[in-house]
């Protein structure tokens, strides 16, 4: 069978939201095509067509991903996949993806980045899983942390965390490798501030800001009680923290604390985006009071311009090394002489022998130092043509910190 699989058009766009949102199983929200209409770019929005009827949806969004040295590196941020059920193994995503990706090497865009719903998918698109991701735990009744923290917590209402979370995520993401921008019209969306037709802004959700002794903003949370529980007659309630960010773990720490300090809670819960490890959890006396599960994969990277990817970061270990990308559907394939250090970095075509040979899914990977090049020449992923060539490209990648994208796209 013949389907078309092309941009989509203003009169298309509707019928296109709605795809997305039964592919994501929330049927209840067709019609949102007319709000969600703001926020999307049509020159962005990929679709498979059959019969005129939308079968496949993908969306790439414009976006900055901060990269270890502190570089803001154009991103093309992939979301709002799916494929009708009717239509699986046409190849649809491979067209639909086929066609985004290379749009956003045209734009000169070097990466792309996406949150895998399904862990198989993306590898064989020249995808790496590049960050981790967990939920966390922490039982209130017994948090108690070994010293006095700073800065004082007030509740504000949604439109003062749009304008002061935006600032102080700004300021984030300069600090964080693996961090995407988050423009303003996207916080709105986030905040529920431009609610769907016959809705209203979500009075569940509370926010709240921690500001230094000066007064300045240097934390933000988003967070929601969990329905009223009982527990042999003990109040054993749960609060979740929906966005937690700030600017210093002692600052992320308070935070929690404010959470904790919640009459008739037992457990805060951060179920969403959170560190593999958390560094504020050593500030508590018993660090066995907080707790991690759901270990997964965070966010995916894709390498579409190697050269321009690998030149926009630094290195903590000055080095140089010859890379022999493999990547069958061409953007990043080649062999590149790469030479970095904290300084900066240069990095060419060559017609050099290669040190090692590694696909490019390897190399987005390890792009942003969450995982070593050791790590995948033990798994016989990366090829060292040169002895000691896996060892030094591991040393010049890995950052002292791994890698966190706080927020989804």
């Amino acid at each position: 069978m013949t389907f078309d699989v092309r941009k989509v058009n203003d009169e298309e766009f509707d019928a296109w939201s709605d795809a997305i949102d039964i592919g994501f199983l929330t049927p209840q929200n067709r019609g949102d095509g007319p709000r969600r209409r703001r926020w999307f770019d049509l020159d962005r929005c990929w679709g498979a067509f059959d019969a005129g009827k939308p079968v496949g949806t993908l969306r790439s969004i414009e976006m900055e991903l901060t990269v270890p040295g502190g570089a803001f590196v154009p991103l093309a941020g992939i979301s709002a996949v799916t494929v009708a059920p009717t239509h699986r193994r046409n190849g649809l995503l491979s067209r639909m993806l086929a066609g985004a990706l290379s749009a956003s090497k045209e734009r000169g865009e070097p990466l792309a980045g996406l949150y895998a719903a399904e862990y198989p998918i993306y590898g064989r698109f020249g995808f790496g899983a590049a960050t981790t991701t967990a939920n966390w735990h922490l039982d209130a009744r017994a948090a108690t942390f070994a010293r006095e923290l700073p800065g004082s917590v007030e509740l504000v209402d949604a439109e003062t965390v749009c304008e002061e979370g935006f600032k102080l995520y700004d300021r984030l993401r300069a600090l964080t490798p693996g961090a995407v921008s988050r423009p303003r019209e996207l916080w709105e969306r986030h905040l529920g501030l431009v609610p769907r037709e016959g809705g209203s802004v979500p009075k569940h959700d509370l926010y709240a800001l921690c500001r230094d002794r000066d007064g300045h903003v240097v934390g933000y949370m988003r967070y929601k009680f969990d329905e009223e529980r009982w527990t042999h007659d003990r109040p054993d309630n749960v609060v979740e923290a929906r966005d937690l960010f700030a600017l210093t773990v002692e600052y992320e720490a308070r935070l929690w604390k404010y959470l904790a300090d919640h009459d008739w809670v037992s457990e805060v819960r951060a179920p969403v985006m959170r560190r593999e490890d958390e560094l504020w959890r050593e500030l508590l006396v018993n660090r066995r009071v907080a707790w991690a599960d759901n270990q997964a994969d965070g966010e995916w990277i894709r390498v579409l311009d190697a050269p321009a990817a690998l030149a926009a970061r630094r290195y903590e270990v000055p080095g140089r090394i010859v890379l022999r990308v493999v990547d069958k559907d061409g953007y990043a394939d080649g062999t590149f002489a790469l030479d970095g250090g904290p300084d900066g970095a240069t990095c060419t075509a060559t017609g050099e022998s290669a040190d090692v040979t590694l696909p490019a899914a390897v190399l987005a990977a390890i792009y942003l130092g969450g995982f070593t090049a050791g790590r995948f020449a033990a798994l016989g992923m990366i090829d060292e043509h040169n002895a000691g060539a896996v060892a030094r490209l591991s040393a010049m990648f890995q950052t002292a910190i791994a890698p966190w994208s706080p927020v989804g796209y």
